[in-house]
């Protein structure tokens, strides 16, 4: 929910040493994927589980943009960028509030808005962003159950 969002926003923010280890994403990217995060991935992310949760899904996020090409990775710069200043927010239909004190409902109207717009950027915009947060989140194995995957196959060398 928005509230631990703000939490973990704080706790990511005091740990300064754990964010200076990331490659691609700043601290106005941090807070907005810790927005986004328990409204796209609902019931299944920890809420007050809490923070090495969030971190865990910050590296590896941080890690899945460092692994794209620079055409990608300048796209998603260019997204973070349109969705962290709070003039071009307004103009996209997100929340012109800091996305660590919107509220969940102006957070579910935004994506919705941007799920179904009639503008192909703003449903590819959509995409990016769910497709990278839970693609992040389902790749940890520590949350392999929340959606029943037992975990990739073991590799058995074949007996000679």
């Amino acid at each position: 929910m928005v509230g631990s969002s703000l939490s973990a926003f704080s706790v990511v923010k005091s740990r300064k040493n754990d964010l200076q280890d990331l490659r691609f994403l700043t601290p106005a990217d941090t807070a907005l994927l810790l927005a986004l995060a328990p409204i796209i991935l609902k019931a299944n992310y920890p809420g007050i589980l809490g923070e090495k949760a969030e971190q865990r899904l910050l590296v590896t996020i941080d890690n899945q943009i460092s692994s794209l090409g620079q055409h990608s990775q300048k796209q998603l710069q260019q997204l973070f960028d349109l969705l962290g200043s709070s003039t071009l927010r307004y103009f996209a239909g997100a929340p012109s509030s800091d996305w660590s004190k919107a509220s969940r409902d102006q957070i579910e109207s935004f994506l919705e808005g941007w799920k179904n717009s009639l503008f192909t950027l703003k449903r590819t915009g959509y995409a990016a962003l769910c497709q990278l947060i839970t693609m992040s989140w389902y790749t940890q194995p520590e949350n392999f159950s929340q959606a029943s995957y037992p975990g990739p196959p073991k590799i058995v060398s074949p007996q000679e």
